[in-house]
């Protein structure tokens, strides 16, 4: 793995100096600066409505879990006061 990095590495510079020499690793450094920047804006947008989504689906499952933890309660309840009432 380390040997195919740094076969890349040391082929990315081959062809930088090949192509141009330092005006061919500047231009590719502004392009990677470029990709960079808007990918991180459009990742903290998208990531924030991934978020909110998922923070959604969490409180409502929360929510259905309560009620029904409630349910289940008033029908134990229930059935307890049905046997209670037979006994007596």
């Amino acid at each position: 793995m380390l040997k195919l990095f740094c076969g890349m590495v040391i082929g990315s510079l081959i062809t930088m100096t090949l192509l141009g020499g330092t005006t061919a690793a500047d231009q590719v450094i502004k392009n990677a600066q470029t990709v960079f920047e808007t990918q991180s804006s459009q990742v903290s947008t998208t990531l924030t409505i991934y978020l909110l989504a998922f923070l959604a689906l969490l409180l409502v499952q929360l929510a259905r879990s309560i009620t029904k933890q409630n349910q289940q309660t008033d029908l134990v309840i229930k059935k307890l006061r049905r046997t209670h009432t037979r006994d007596l």
